[in-house]
């Protein structure tokens, strides 16, 4: 039980010190410094080419032991088992909204922040190793973002390119990043320091930009409905809790588990409101779901990590 609330204790400041980061971006919109519209932007450029940094940062800095390449395969396969929990389960729910709302409701119960606040999570509690393998849940994540995501939250009226499986910043930087760990070639000094550098802006960066979002918040409603309450009990505890069974049934441990766990239990994706918008849904609903995880998060994945650190 002592290990328990120090691992709690642990995560619990980590995931403060990321939420006051934000509430910089949040005061930075509430008085006008730095509002949402430039905020749209940057996550361009955070999406498109930091965050690549940072996963190919990681790669770069992990040795390549039988460990780390076994447990590369693991995180992929568990990654996109972690998926098709959440597309399983939500595929049995919200039957009876119109396809557009239920879009919604299934790519927020499916993604997670898995880049905007897992990733500099898991680097924070584990390390460059936890973003190591959080890097394969990101890669995951957008694969199925940019094909199943698309594809519900448009109301099921988008058409999926094929070459969204692997054209994507996410996907790019694991297929860059893979052989770099597995040749484990040495860059030169001053291209090591140049990625290591701008990998490192990806969380503060991300954080930030995630607080302006939740400036624009209507927080009068981010309480009022049953299925936005649901959608939290399912992204925030009931899928992460089944998940950290399966890792401890296949025997997965230490900071695998962790980081695998951190990404699980993230709240949902921020980037569903920014889907609601290009595809002409309902940016109201998307952004309450993403506040009120985030809210609510805050809690819950403190003690689910924790719970994963001692099981």
């Amino acid at each position: 039980m002592a290990d328990f609330f120090s691992n709690l204790q642990t995560v619990a400041i980590q995931v403060l010190i990321l939420y006051l980061i934000a509430g910089i971006g949040f005061a930075a919109d509430k008085t006008k410094i730095f509002v949402r519209a430039d905020a749209s932007k940057l996550v361009d450029l955070i999406f498109n080419m930091i965050l690549p940094f940072a996963i190919i940062n990681s790669f770069l800095s992990m040795e390549r032991t039988r460990e780390h390449v076994v447990g590369l395969a693991v995180s992929f396969l568990l990654a996109f088992l972690t998926h098709g929990l959440g597309i399983g389960i939500s595929a049995l729910c919200f039957r009876k909204k119109s396809l557009a709302q239920r879009g919604i409701y299934h790519y927020a119960m499916v993604f997670s922040n898995a880049a905007f606040l897992a990733l500099p999570l898991a680097q924070s509690v584990v390390g460059e190793e936890g973003v190591f393998y959080s890097s394969c849940y990101v890669a995951v994540f957008n694969i199925l973002a940019f094909t199943y995501g698309i594809r519900e939250i448009s109301g099921r009226s988008a058409k999926i390119q094929v070459k969204d499986l692997f054209l994507n910043p996410g996907s790019i930087s694991v297929i860059i990043g893979v052989p770099l760990f597995l040749l484990q070639l040495q860059l030169p000094d001053f291209l090591m320091d140049t990625i290591a550098r701008v990998g490192a802006c990806n969380s503060p960066m991300a954080m930030i930009v995630f607080g302006t979002f939740f400036a624009n918040c209507n927080f009068k409603n981010i309480f009022a409905k049953k299925e936005v309450y649901f959608v939290s009990l399912i992204r925030l505890i009931v899928v992460p809790l089944i998940m950290l069974f399966v890792f401890k049934l296949v025997g997965v441990e230490g900071n695998m588990r962790t980081a695998l766990v951190i990404s699980a239990s993230a709240p949902v994706a921020t980037n569903t409101a920014m889907y609601a918008a290009k595809y002409n849904n309902d940016t109201a609903l998307s952004s309450e779901l993403v506040a009120q995880t985030s809210i609510l998060s805050v809690a819950t994945m403190p003690v689910i990590v924790a719970l994963a650190q001692i099981i």
